[in-house]
C-alpha cells in the first residue's frame, strides 16, 4: 500500500463514526472510493461505510481501520476500478477544482444526445430542453421571462473517462471528445464557431445499471489585454472544428439536477404526472389536498374557489399570513408554482364553479378526475349533476370533514350507477354520518366550522390524496368511500360519540384513530 493512514474523529464521537484520510493523494493517480480534500493539505478521505458504535468508541476506531485498511489492498489490485463507472457523477464532484461554476439542468435525464436552450445566471448555468420548460421554470420560481436563451449540446460518452481524464483545458477536453464520444469535436465546433462568450456542454453517459448520468464543463472565449475576443466572428466562424476549440478555456462544472426530487417518488404514481386535476374548493381541505397533489407529481391543476383568505384562515390553510386579503385560489397557484417551479400549468379561478362552468363550459373537458372539497351542499349537487351529464362520466372525488374533524370522508365515484346525492337527504343531511359531538358548536353565521387543527386536518387531507392518486393510476373501477377517523382523545374532546349507523357499518373505530373503507350505498 504505501500510504500513511490517519483517523480522525469530530467532536460528537462516539455518536458520530471515525473518518479515515491518507496524506499525500495524487488526484493524477486517482483511487476508487477516494475523495480528494486538497483544502486540508493534499489529504484525501476513504468512502466507507463503517457505522459508529457510540457504546463501544475503541470498537469504531478499529473497524475503521481494518475497513481502510482492506479497502486500500483492493485499490492496489485493481479490484474496485469498475467504480469510476458505476458512480462517475460523484467522482466528477468529488474532483472539480475549488469555486467552479455550476450547471443547473432540468428535464435532461432522458436526453440521450442533442440541443438544449441554456441561459446565464449569477455564475450558473440553467440547462433545459426546450424553450416552454427553460421560460415555465423561471416565471414560476423567479418571475423572470427567459426571452432567447442559447443553445447547447448534449454529447453522448461512449465510455467513462477516470478523473485523471477528466477536462480541465482545452487539450484534455479535445482527448476526451475524440476518445469518449463518437462526433463531440464536430457538434461542439459547430455551436463554437457561431461565436457564443460562453457554451455550456452536457456529457451523458449510461452506467453499468442502466442510470443514466450527466456532468457538464464550460467553454469561455479567450480574451485579449483589451478584452476583446482573440478573433473577430467572421474570421471564428471559418475555422476548423479544433481551432475554434481553441479559442476558449475551459473548466469543469458542478452539475446540479433541479428535478432530482422526482427520483424521490414512488414509481407507482409516475402514472399521474401527465394528469389534469380540478379541484373545486380551496379551502383548509381542498388546498392540502391540491399542494399533496402536486408535489406527488400531478402536472396540471385547476383550483375554483370565490373566496379571499382572512385571518380567521390561516392556522389551517396551506396558506399563511403573508397571504390575507388575497384570493385564495390566486394565492394558491403562485405558492405551487414557487414551490414546484416544474410543475407544468395552474390555472386559478376566483368564483364559483356554477358560475366558472356558465362562462367556460367546456372547462372540464380535458380534465381526469375532479375533487369537490367545497363543503357546500349546493355546490356538491351542482358538481354531481354536470358530471353525471358527460358521456362517459368524469370521476369525481368528494371529500368533507364532519364536526371537530371527528372523521373526514372521501368519496370517489366513477359516474357508474352510484350517485353522491344518495347518501343525503333532500336538503344535504348526510345519511352515513360516522359521529355525534356534544360540544356545542361556536356562534357563527350559519355554524359552517367547527375548532380543530392543523394536525386533525391532515389526516383528512392524505387520506383524500391518496384515494385521488390510486383514481388517477387506474387503481380502482368501482365506486370508493373511505374514511379517517379520529383517535379517542379528539372524541372525548368534542364530547362525541359514533353513530349507530356507523357502528354497525364499519364497527368500532380503532383508538388511535384509523382508516376504513366501504361501499357508498344506502338503503
Amino acid at each position: 500500500m504505501g500510504e500513511f493512514l490517519i483517523i480522525l474523529v469530530d467532536r460528537d464521537f462516539p455518536y458520530s463514526k471515525p473518518l479515515a484520510f491518507i496524506e499525500n493523494y495524487d488526484p493524477k493517480r486517482p483511487q476508487p472510493h477516494v475523495e480528494p480534500m486538497p483544502e486540508i493539505g493534499g489529504m484525501a478521505r476513504l468512502c466507507l461505510q463503517t457505522p459508529a458504535i457510540p457504546n463501544n468508541p475503541m470498537a469504531a476506531i478499529e473497524s475503521t481501520f481494518a475497513d481502510a485498511r482492506q479497502l486500500l489492498k483492493a485499490n492496489d489490485a485493481g479490484a474496485e476500478d469498475h467504480d469510476f463507472d458505476i458512480d462517475f457523477g460523484a467522482y466528477w464532484r468529488h474532483y472539480l477544482p475549488a469555486k467552479s461554476r455550476e450547471a443547473k439542468l432540468h428535464g435532461m435525464s432522458d436526453i440521450n444526445a442533442g440541443i438544449g436552450l441554456f441561459c446565464y445566471r449569477n455564475g450558473s448555468y440553467y440547462c433545459f430542453p426546450n424553450k416552454p420548460s427553460i421560460r415555465r421554470w423561471h416565471t414560476h420560481l423567479m418571475g423572470k421571462y427567459v426571452r432567447d436563451p442559447l443553445r447547447f449540446p448534449v454529447i453522448e460518452l461512449t465510455r467513462f473517462p477516470r478523473p485523471d481524464r477528466y477536462p480541465g483545458d482545452v487539450a484534455s477536453l479535445s482527448t476526451l471528445l475524440k476518445r469518449y464520444t463518437t462526433d463531440g469535436i464536430a457538434i461542439t465546433g459547430s455551436l463554437l464557431r457561431a461565436g457564443p462568450s460562453r457554451l455550456p456542454i452536457i456529457l451523458a453517459g449510461t452506467k453499468p445499471d442502466g442510470a443514466r448520468v450527466q456532468v457538464a464543463v464550460e467553454l469561455v472565449r479567450r480574451r485579449d489585454m483589451k478584452g476583446r475576443p482573440l478573433k473577430k466572428a467572421r474570421v471564428q466562424a471559418k475555422l476548423a472544428d479544433n481551432d475554434v476549440i481553441s479559442l476558449y478555456d475551459v473548466a469543469p462544472l458542478k452539475t446540479t439536477h433541479l428535478d432530482s426530487a422526482l427520483s424521490r417518488l414512488p414509481a407507482s404514481t409516475s402514472a399521474s404526472v401527465r394528469s389534469k386535476v380540478a379541484i373545486i374548493g380551496c379551502g383548509a381541505l381542498g388546498s392540502g389536498i391540491a399542494v399533496m397533489l402536486a408535489k406527488a407529481g400531478v402536472s396540471n391543476l385547476i383550483l375554483v374557489d370565490q373566496d379571499v383568505l382572512g385571518w380567521e384562515n390561516i392556522r389551517r390553510h396551506e396558506l399563511g399570513a403573508e397571504w390575507v386579503g388575497v384570493a385564495k385560489t390566486r394565492a394558491l397557484k403562485s405558492r405551487i408554482e414557487k414551490s414546484m417551479p416544474d410543475i407544468l400549468q395552474v390555472d386559478s379561478y376566483t368564483c364559483s364553479i356554477q358560475a366558472l362552468l356558465r362562462s367556460n363550459p367546456t372547462l372540464l373537458d380535458s380534465v381526469d378526475l375532479v375533487i369537490s372539497a367545497t363543503g357546500d351542499w349546493g355546490s356538491d349537487v351542482f358538481i354531481s349533476d354536470v358530471v353525471m351529464q358527460r358521456k362517459p362520466p368524469l370521476p369525481v372525488l368528494y371529500t368533507w370533514m364532519e364536526a371537530y374533524a371527528l372523521a373526514g370522508h372521501s368519496v370517489l365515484l366513477s359516474g357508474g350507477t352510484g350517485s353522491f346525492t344518495d347518501g343525503f337527504n333532500e336538503v344535504g343531511s348526510f345519511k352515513g354520518k360516522a359521529s355525534v359531538a356534544g360540544l356545542k358548536l361556536p356562534p357563527e353565521c350559519g355554524n359552517s366550522t367547527s375548532p380543530f387543527g392543523a394536525i386533525e386536518l391532515a389526516q383528512a387531507q392524505a387520506a383524500a390524496g391518496r384515494l385521488a392518486l390510486e383514481a388517477l393510476t387506474g387503481r380502482h373501477e368501482s365506486d370508493i368511500w373511505r374514511t379517517w377517523t379520529a383517535e379517542d382523545s379528539v372524541v372525548q374532546y368534542a364530547q362525541g360519540a359514533w353513530t349507530d349507523f356507523w357502528l354497525e357499518r364499519r364497527g368500532q373505530p380503532p383508538a388511535l384513530g384509523g382508516v376504513s373503507e366501504g361501499a357508498w350505498a344506502f338503503q
